[in-house]
């Protein structure tokens, strides 16, 4: 299996060397880090996968390949990943240095490169060195922005996880309610069911009292129960008598009621005469007061004379009405009682 640049660079080439593995995707083209595995860089891709090729390119030779020299010291090759580390001086050799051997670049789902101009590789080359270096960058970015979008998700189930963690903090109050209202419950159960043990045992000891009685003295029972069937005998005509009673106090008391009515009514129109009588008798009297303080002594008999002119039914009148009036006063504070005691 290929996991890492360098063994997909043996399985492929099947020479050794320095190789870099490069990711192109539509002209765009991604040099492949070390410890990048080709399947899980092909995988990020998603719907593109289709259109992924890996480029593997050999740069030199291993280090058991190439020639020491005696004469100058070499700086050793610095690549883009081992750019940041510091420049290690090497062993001065005296041996001619050999030529190196033409770099190398296979396709994988282009097969073999056929002979061409060297000198449009050599160009190819340096475009796919200079955009490696782009695409490193845009291949940063996208791992910033999908950095940028796996903390908003995390933020996103962080709020999450603190909602399930409420939820779940209310369902166990919820528990633990529920059970401390179960065991109230259960203990309720225990305390009836014993009540209802401790009944069921008195209810079987009056069953049982009641049947050893019933077998001692039979005729005490009958001569109990003839004496309740006399006693609800009695209450029932007794009950009988108070409605009959009390429907004929119902209909004494409609009957005061309209009495008490009538009288009232009658008392009215008798207020009224007494109050005509009263005004006619006033108007009298203050008529012949005038009539004396104008008069003379000698016009007294007169006065008299006009008295006994006057109708009898007005001389009299206030007196009659009066005992009219007292007569059904007394009529209806003689009903009063009786209305009360209905």
């Amino acid at each position: 299996p290929m996991k890492t640049p360098s063994d997909s660079s043996v399985l492929f080439s099947g020479q050794t060397g320095r190789y870099i593995l490069i990711q192109k995707l539509r002209e765009k083209e991604r040099q492949l880090l070390p410890h990048e595995c080709p399947l899980e860089s092909l995988a990020k891709c998603g719907q593109y996968a289709n259109d992924v090729q890996f480029i593997l390119q050999r740069t030199g030779p291993s280090l058991a390949e190439r020639p020491s020299s005696d004469s100058a010291p070499q700086a050793p090759e610095r690549t883009f990943i081992r750019a940041s580390l510091p420049i290690k001086p090497r062993p001065v050799s005296t041996e001619v240095p050999r030529s190196r051997e033409p770099k190398k670049s296979m396709t994988f789902n282009l097969g073999p490169m056929g002979s061409s101009d060297r000198l449009a590789k050599s160009k190819h080359w340096e475009q796919d060195r200079g955009s490696s270096q782009e695409d490193e960058i845009l291949y940063l970015e996208h791992l910033i922005r999908r950095n940028e979008m796996e903390l908003g998700e995390e933020e996103f189930w962080q709020s999450e996880l603190h909602l399930e963690k409420e939820c779940e903090r209310e369902r166990q109050e919820k528990v633990r309610s529920l059970r401390a209202t179960m065991e109230e419950y259960t203990q309720k159960i225990h305390e009836l069911t014993t009540k209802t043990e401790v009944l069921e045992k008195e209810i079987q000891l009056e069953i049982t009292e009641r049947a050893r009685r019933a077998k001692e003295a039979p005729a005490d029972l009958e001569d109990m129960a003839a004496k309740m069937k006399r006693d609800l005998e009695a209450k029932a005509k007794q009950s009988a008598q108070l409605e009959s009673s009390l429907a004929s106090v119902g209909k004494a008391l409609e009957e005061a009621e309209r009495n008490l009515q009538a009288q009232n009514q009658e008392l009215e129109e008798l207020n009224k005469e007494l109050r005509q009588c009263n005004l006619q008798q006033f108007i009298q009297q203050t008529g012949a007061t005038v009539t004396v303080l104008q008069s003379r002594p000698e016009d007294e008999p007169q006065l008299d004379q006009t008295n006994h002119e006057l109708p009898a039914c007005q001389r009299n009148g206030g007196q009659n009405a009066v005992w009219r009036l007292v007569y059904l006063m007394s009529g209806a504070l003689a009903l009063r009682p009786a209305t009360m005691l209905g």
